[in-house]
């Protein structure tokens, strides 16, 4: 029954939010929820949201709430991070919410996640190609770990600054199930033709999440951006 409301209200925001013809249109198209406990309770929510009008769109806010098993709200954040938010048609990208569980006693079984978009052109997010991998017992310094990869190359004509690259998790479903980032900033450059690879660590208290539920990562996917000031 909170999964229709939840549909219903999400309908309804877009309704609002969009109007119809000749405008971008966010749509929410796969969505997660995890429960991690690692120095405190936190409910982690993962989106994939999509442009699915024909406009350009921004990502612009998104609300996570927390209920327990009788419906009431454990607590909820507005604290959206959000990546390539500005949406070209048919393009999509990621989102994440992290909502702190402070009674350790309240005992969440439900959520419910809220996304919504903007018209907003005074950006737009210049996506560079990017290649992923993910690989398990890895060996290293102090022994073996599991990473996502992620290789972007610069195909344009000049140095590219400021460039962030989110890898993002997957099960064999396309489930998410964990999400990270990693930047260059405005004092690194990837030169034309060139190409610089980016492995990242899953958490800990992830990875332990994952062998306790069954879950089981199967492929990374990245999304590697800079985001542009239109002229």
């Amino acid at each position: 029954m909170k999964k229709m409301l939840v549909f219903l209200v999400a309908l309804m925001l877009v309704m609002v939010s969009v109007t119809a013809y000749g405008a971008g249109r966010i749509r929410v198209t796969q969505e997660n929820y995890h429960l991690i406990e690692s120095y405190g309770k936190y409910g982690y929510a993962f989106a994939k949201v999509e442009n699915v009008g024909d406009k350009p769109i921004k990502v612009n806010a998104g609300i996570l709430e927390v209920f327990d098993g009788e419906g009431d709200a454990i607590t909820s954040t507005d604290y959206l991070s959000s990546y390539a938010e500005y949406l070209q048609p048919n393009e999509y990208t990621y989102v994440s919410l992290r909502a702190e569980i402070e009674d350790a006693e309240m005992i969440p079984d439900d959520y419910m996640l809220t996304i919504t978009g903007k018209s907003d052109n005074s950006y737009f997010s210049r996506r560079l190609p990017v290649e992923t991998d993910y690989q398990e017992d890895v060996k290293t310094r102090y022994g073996t770990t599991n990473y996502m990869y992620a290789t972007v190359t610069n195909d344009t004509e000049e140095p590219v600054y400021d460039i962030t690259v989110l890898l993002v998790l997957l099960d064999k479903d396309g489930n998410i199930l964990y999400m990270d980032s990693s930047s260059l900033y405005s004092d690194k450059a990837l030169m034309p033709g060139s190409a610089v690879m980016i492995r990242l660590e899953p958490r800990s208290s992830f990875e332990e999440y994952f062998a306790k539920e069954g879950l089981v990562p199967a492929s990374v996917d990245a999304v590697a951006y800079v985001n542009v000031r239109q002229d």
